[in-house]
């Protein structure tokens, strides 16, 4: 099950939260709380430019792998 899309969620019901929505070839998604106050526009950014390119085609029950990639 590889991961084939991801994207940022960036919403505002009273301040913003930043949301990642991680989609694999299954069908399956799930979503992940990103949201650092007073910087979400520098989160949404770094993981639009960083992260996601780095998560497309990787095998998403690999998370512990994924995680330590990040990570380190």
């Amino acid at each position: 099950m590889k991961i084939v899309d991801a994207r940022v969620i960036v919403t505002c019901p009273g301040r913003n939260f930043v949301t990642l929505k991680i989609v694999t070839d299954a069908g399956s998604h799930g979503i992940g709380d990103a949201t650092l106050n007073g910087r979400e526009l520098a989160v949404a950014a770094y993981l639009s430019e960083h992260v996601i390119p780095c998560l497309i085609g990787r095998d998403a029950h690999q998370i512990e792998d994924i995680w330590q990639f990040l990570y380190r």
